[in-house]
């Protein structure tokens, strides 16, 4: 059926993608995936740099892609209405003011992908999909399985890193109720070992993620996904500077755009080798996903994945 031919998690899809993508399966050792560079990037405007998450490389990225006549709109995620819901919507940027209206990350799902209908009624024919690797893997399957005309309009393909989403009750339920942190006051979140919140009257809080994984939604408590690796560039904020991107570079067409991208200055890049932490971070926290793949599942995602390490009681930790 059209489901299963584009369903991102169905029978061996890992293999089926590698081999669609860069005809070969990923060696054992590539917890990460495929890749053919592996830097750490920002936005040389301002503005993109400023209002993105991190290095603000997506809208960098989706800002070239539009210019340089690449695509005619990418598939991505706004906040409904003024933004102080963070309420999570997929939908469509056109121009470069969209994609700055829909820069910055949410920890909540959106379907980005249901924004093709959208895309559909405007006769738009080029697109790029921005979305965790439960989304990003669904391209390279749907072509690998001829999943038909569905699959035809995706030209670019932007994986974001990501261990998990949570529910939108997490704002209600934890934020406001145990820390008095209204959601319509919140200007900016981030992930970084901690739940960081950034609120209106410039007061900044940590929450420790152990008392977000309530809220996890449970499809992410068994994604052995966190790398996107199947995208044509994947790209998320870890490591040791804020102010920067880490990106892997995987596809023949990803590195074309990031090479002219940092040729013409639309970005400034850097080895990612020179943030141990970065490179560090993306080894271990891909291990951690490939470790909830369910056991009764297609054994391919497992294959490599080193057994966890044993708490001094003998017992081995929990995979979020």
């Amino acid at each position: 059926t059209s489901c299963t031919r584009a369903c991102p998690r169905f029978r061996a899809w890992e293999p089926e993608a590698d081999m669609h993508l860069f005809g070969r399966q990923r060696k054992d050792e590539e917890m990460y995936g495929q890749y053919r560079q592996l830097l750490l990037v920002r936005a040389a405007d301002e503005v993109t740099h400023k209002k993105g998450q991190d290095g603000g490389f997506v809208g960098a990225m989706l800002i070239w892609l539009l210019k340089h006549d690449y695509i005619d709109a990418a598939l991505t995620s706004f906040v409904e209405g003024d933004g102080s819901s963070w309420k999570a919507l997929p939908g469509l940027a056109r121009t470069p003011e969209e994609v700055l209206a829909s820069s910055g990350s949410r920890y909540t799902y959106s379907a980005n992908t249901l924004a093709m209908r959208d895309a559909e009624k405007e006769g738009l024919k080029r697109l790029a999909l921005v979305g965790m690797s439960c989304q990003s893997s669904a391209l390279p399957i749907m072509w690998k399985r001829k999943a038909g005309k569905v699959g035809k309009p995706f030209l670019f393909n932007i994986g974001l890193l990501c261990s998990k989403t949570f529910d939108d009750a997490i704002f209600e339920e934890l934020f406001l109720a145990k820390y008095g942190l209204k959601k319509e006051e919140m200007v900016k979140m981030n992930i970084k070992g901690v739940f960081q919140i950034w609120m209106r009257d410039g007061s900044y809080h940590e929450i420790d993620l152990k008392e977000c994984h309530k809220w996890t939604r449970e499809g992410c408590k068994m994604c052995p996904d966190f790398a996107a690796e199947h995208a044509d560039i994947s790209t998320g904020g870890i490591g040791e500077d804020n102010d920067w991107t880490l990106c892997v570079v995987r596809t023949e067409l990803g590195e074309e755009v990031m090479n002219r991208m940092i040729k013409d200055g639309s970005v400034v890049a850097r080895p990612a080798e020179t943030d141990a932490t970065a490179m560090k971070l993306l080894r271990l926290l891909s291990i951690v996903s490939r470790r909830r793949w369910p056991e009764f599942a297609d054994k391919a995602v497992s294959v490599g994945v080193p057994p966890p390490k044993k708490k001094a009681d003998g017992s081995a930790p929990a995979a979020h």
